[in-house]
This record gives structure tokens, sequence and C-alpha cells, in this order.
């Protein structure tokens, strides 16, 4: 029998709409070749240059990052220069659900990620129950019984962290048969929630893709240097299975909803080869005259990273695989960069991260504001765009973005000032500038896959026709958007509702 919900979202966390689309025209996801004849679809745009970190807050704050504060698993401390970790409790702004909540509407709402759990809702939320890099505190659930019901009834996480070293075709199959696994479970346990009925909102995000994505690009792209053809024959395509498995559990729960339900599903951002430059940022740094001329690194830092980088690559990788997550788990890195004028701060990898030693902002500041920091800004981006990738001669970097231009009348302070938006056409090996000569630098993390910025959304319902809308829209309008259509206002919102119900769809227009 079809549930009662008035709205449902259902996510698909960094599933690629390019892949989406093409598996779905072949026939490979019968469910999204449905919805691509059946739904409106559009593109979503995701916070720029921030938007791996950002993408899920914003989806439920209907904020920009500038606001909630949230775009990296570290960041900056302001007023300091330590990196700490950061938690789903220290989201500014109120998730879309809160307010639904208060204003009377049932809602329910499992793993959502990076968002903290709600108390005294009016429904039900689990979080961190099988999502990817979950926050440590682990499964958690409002009301609190539920935590350990889903446990008895669905089991634990059948993954766990994803991230690991992989060689194997036996290693890779048992990835993704449990990925696979976890995409069927989670399918159940939100048939089962559903059968609790009468919600007005139900939201449900899974994560499946984006740790397939991560871990397996190389098996799915014969032209990734890492490919293994020999692994790729015995195990196939993870990723293409992972996707299956995926329509097939969106199948499941559309089947149980009724023709009065809007439904938006949501791929929300894309996965490509990990072909970003960040990891030999600070080697450019050390050597630009605008940046390098002050950089001072105690000798015995450089001589170990030196070390690091000459050691074989299994054993990097191992190294790298034990380090992430003691770095993760203390919460706190320290780094004397107070002689520097410019530093790296985190960011993840799609986008290098750099914030001006500011006076003023800064403990040790060196930069002045004003005339001498934006002529330190613009000397440090010319110099970034000499490099080339001497493999393939194209520049290494397309633009170097500044935040304040990215978010004009936005507070930036918390952010970094510079974004470094690299050339991801081919993997980087040796870079050359006339100002520096030539490095030599090897990605030697564990995921072969990393993240593109488009998130590609279907919506369905009473109204709403077939068709693609011809403006992307913001993710932070979808909050705005659920809430609006439970006739509910969401305050503070930077996002506007997009037109879904109307004769000629549009989006929410320009802001």
């Amino acid at each position: 029998m079809p549930a009662s919900a008035k709205v449902a979202f259902i996510g698909l966390d960094a599933a690629d709409g390019d892949l989406l689309s093409a598996w779905a025209a072949a026939g490979a996801l019968p469910t999204f070749q449905r919805l691509m004849g059946e739904a409106a679809s559009v593109r979503t745009r995701n916070p720029a240059g921030l938007y791996v970190g950002a993408v899920w807050p914003s989806f439920y704050t209907g904020l920009p990052p500038t606001r909630h504060a949230r775009y990296c698993h570290t960041q900056l401390r302001p007023g300091s220069y330590e990196t700490v970790a950061t938690r789903p409790k220290d989201v500014r702004g109120t998730p879309f659900w809160e307010v639904l909540s208060r204003a009377g509407r049932r809602v329910a709402v499992v793993d959502v990620p990076k968002s903290a759990l709600s108390r005294e809702l009016n429904g039900l939320q689990i979080v961190d129950w099988a999502a990817h890099d979950p926050d440590p505190d682990g499964l958690c659930a409002w009301p609190p019984e539920l935590a350990a019901e889903v446990l008895d009834r669905f089991g634990a996480d059948p993954v766990g962290n994803c991230n690991g070293e992989r060689t194997t075709a036996a290693a890779f199959a048992e990835l993704r048969d449990a990925l696979v696994e976890r995409a069927a479970r989670k399918a159940s346990l939100c048939e089962e929630l559903l059968s609790r009925g009468a919600w007005d909102a139900f939201v449900a995000v899974f994560a499946e893709s984006h740790c397939v994505g991560h871990q397996c690009w190389h098996l799915h792209d014969a032209s990734h240097p890492r490919h293994d053809a020999a692994v790729a024959r015995e195990v196939g395509d993870p990723i293409r299975d992972v996707y299956v498995a995926l329509d097939a559990a969106v199948g499941r729960l559309l089947a149980r909803l009724s023709d009065e339900t809007t439904v938006l599903v949501l791929a929300s951002h894309g996965m490509g080869p990990h072909y970003d430059g960040s990891f030999v940022l600070e080697q450019l740094l050390q050597r630009l005259p605008s940046a390098g001329a002050r950089l001072e690194r105690p000798r015995l830092a450089r001589a170990l990273r030196w070390v690091a980088h000459r050691l074989p690559r299994p054993l990097h990788r191992r190294l790298s695989g034990l380090a992430e997550p003691a770095r993760r788990g203390l919460g706190v890195s320290k780094r004397d960069v107070g002689g520097d004028d410019c530093f790296r701060v985190p960011n993840n990898d799609v986008y290098g991260a750099l914030r001006v030693n500011l006076v003023g902002r800064e403990p040790k500041g060196r930069i002045r504001p004003g005339r001498e920091y934006d002529a330190f800004c613009a000397a440090l981006t010319r110099e970034l765009l000499t490099f080339t990738n001497l493999d393939t001669g194209e520049p290494l970097v397309r633009r170097v973005l500044h935040t304040r231009d990215l978010y004009p009348g936005e507070p930036v302070d918390e952010l970094p000032d510079l974004l470094v938006e690299w050339n991801r056409e081919a993997p980087i090996l040796r870079v050359h500038s006339p100002l520096t000569g030539t490095i030599r630098a090897t990605y030697r993390g564990l995921r072969t896959g990393d993240h593109r910025a488009p998130g590609l959304l279907f919506a369905r319902g009473p109204g709403i026709a077939p068709g693609r809308l011809a403006e992307d829209v913001a993710v932070e309008d979808l909050a705005p958007t659920l809430a609006g259509l439970l006739g509910v206002e969401l305050p503070g919102a930077s996002g506007c509702p997009i037109a879904l119900r109307s004769d000629r769809l549009a989006g929410a227009g320009s802001r």
C-alpha cells in the first residue's frame, strides 16, 4: 500500500549526474530512466570553491558556507593558526526539519550527511547509521531508543570506514558487495519507517555512491594511471554495480510513495578522477617569490617530507591511511606559520586554499589590509598562473578565485582568502614555472576519484510537468523549497523556493 507522505526527499551523496544520465539512457538504471521521462530535472549549483564540505549543510540550512561556516572536515580556528576538526554541532543555522517540526509538521530524517541530532522533533531522526565519513559519535537517533531498534533489526553499517589500501580484486569486490548490501538495508529501513505513516516530510540520504567513487574510480576509468586491467576484468566496474543497487533502492522507495507525494531526488555533487593539485601546493608556495621569500620551514620537517615522498608507494599509502584517522581523531593540528606572508589551510583537495597572514586578523599578521593585501593577492595569483603541467603542456591552474568575489556582501573572514582551481584534465606529476623551475611530486593518497561541482535534481509530483529546467538552481534553494511545499516559510534562509508547480517550470531567479 502506498505510504502517506506529503513531501519526500531522497539524496544520493556524491552520485555523478553524468553517470546517472548515461546509464539511465542505456537502460541500466530503470528507476532513473523513468525519472528522466516523468520528472522535471535541473542541474544544481553547489557553493563555489568550497562545495565538497559545504554541500550538505547548505542543503539543510538554506545558507551558504559564509553563514553556516562549514566547508571542510578540519578548519582554521579563527584568531589562531590552529586547525581543528569540525563537527556537525558546529554548523550554524537551523535544519529545515526543525522549522517544520516546530510548525507542527511530522518529519522523518535519515542519515543526512554532516547534520547533528535534533532533539524534541515531531517525528524521528537517524544520524550516521550508514554514512560516508561519519562523526566520531557514531549512530544516534531521536527518539533515543530508535538507535537500538535500528541496530537490532537492520544491523550495524557493513562498510565502516571505506578508506583503506586495496590492491586485489577480492578486496574491491568485498567493498562493492558491502556497499550494495548497505544500500539494500537502508532501503528496507526507509520502507519500514515509511510504513509508520502520515509523514509530512520524509528525508533520506544514501552514501554508497560517495564511497565507491573515491575508492574505485581507477577501475571504472581505463585511462586512469592506476587502472589495473586484470583487477577490472575480474571485479568489473564497482561504481556501476553500486549505482545499479542505488537505482533499485530509490525504486523501492518511490513504489511506496503515493502519486500525491511530491518527491525530490538529488545527486548532490559529482565524481571524477582525483587529478587535483592541492598535494603539491605547499611546494609551489615555498618557491614562489611572493609567498616563498619569507617561508621558513624547520630543517627536520623539510627532511621528513623529502623522505616521505620517496617511500615506496604501498608503504606511503599505508602510513597515510593510518595518519589521517589519527589526525582527525585528535582534532587539532598546530603549525608555526606566523612568519609566513600566506599559508595553506584545509579545504579538501578539489580546490587549494590559501589564507593571507593579515595584520589585525591573524595573531602575527604580516600583510596590511587594503592596498598591500590587494597587491599581494594579485602578485601571488599571477605567479600561480605561470605553472604548467609538463606532461600535457596545459596550465596547472585554471583560476585563482577570491572568496570576497565569490560571495559578495557575505562575511568571509573565516574562509580562505584565495581558492586555487586546478586543471583536473590529467594527472599531475611534473609542474614547471619560469619562476621556480621544475617541481616533481606524485599524489600518493588512497583515493583515485574526487568530486566535481554540479549536482542533478529530479522533481516529481502533482502539478510538476516533466522536462529540463533551463536555469540551474542553487543547493541552498532546496530547504526553502521543501518547507514551502508544506506551507512553511524558512526564516533567514539565503535560498529561495523553486517554482515547481507551474505550467512553465523556472528556477528561483538570480540573487
